[in-house]
């Protein structure tokens, strides 16, 4: 065990001293809600600002974020080097940490791939991570219980401003942004495979309450994958629908 205060531990370190099983809170409790509570005001209350921004003060506003979420992520990296915990799960190649590097993308030069995948991959992926979260181990006054909260809650907040500023997601951009996904999945199975690694859950729920309901419905392995597939396609449905029947109601009234 690390030397080290508890505020300092990871949740590998937490299960080790606790059990697996161990939660230091309640899913929908009082902390989760807290969290879920502060994102949707962020979300809220950040679009109206947004909205009454120009373009210059809201490139200026992606671009601050962009930078807090490189300081988080630093900060999960540094502190857990420092303190003896770094594990090979903690290479940025889960889903928000790829989307992170889009983010970059998106505040360094503006592109529609670019904010189109943060809507398809990133907002579902980050609002997931939020509802049920991996790190019910930790407490809240816990370094990685911060970092892990804030940093996918600044990652759903990025998309939402890119939707209040005036973007407007296409289905037809959905193909570029599968080809995206794809090269991340690749990316994500090699390193499972030669790191041992559970990177974009790809070798099971572990740590997911949600990945396990799917689990547990579809089996482990092929079936498990065919699962999270069907979600996937679930989820984008219902993201692209809204925006797919404005678009015939727009072209009924011309």
């Amino acid at each position: 065990m690390p030397s080290c205060s508890p505020f300092w531990y990871t949740v590998d370190t937490m299960q080790a001293l606790h059990g697996y099983d161990y939660h230091a809170f309640e899913l929908f409790g009082p902390v989760h809600l807290f969290w879920l509570g502060l994102c949707a005001f962020l979300c809220a209350g950040g679009s109206v600002l947004f909205r009454r921004l120009g373009p210059a003060g809201r490139q200026r506003v992606l671009r601050v974020l962009t930078l807090l979420l490189l300081a988080d992520e630093l900060l999960k990296d540094v502190s857990s080097l420092a303190t003896g915990q770094f594990v090979w799960a903690f290479l940025p190649f889960h889903l928000c940490s790829i989307n992170l590097f889009v983010c970059v993308w998106y505040a360094l030069r503006p592109h529609t791939l670019a904010a189109e995948v943060l809507y398809a991959l990133c907002l579902p992926g980050a609002a997931a991570a939020l509802l049920f979260p991996s790190w019910q181990a930790l407490p809240l006054w816990n370094v990685m219980h911060l970092h892990s909260s804030t940093v996918h809650t600044m990652l759903v907040l990025f998309p939402v401003l890119l939707l209040a500023g005036g973007f407007r997601p296409d289905v037809r951009r959905l193909p570029k942004v599968c080809a995206v996904f794809g090269l991340d999945l690749l990316a994500a199975a090699l390193v499972n495979h030669l790191c041992g690694t559970n990177f974009m859950f790809l070798r099971g729920s572990y740590g997911n309450a949600a990945l396990g309901l799917i689990e547990q419905v579809f089996g482990a392995g092929p079936g498990y994958l065919a699962g999270l597939a069907l979600i996937v396609c679930a989820v984008w449905a219902a993201l692209y629908a809204p925006w797919v029947f404005a678009g015939w109601r727009s072209k009924k009234r011309h």
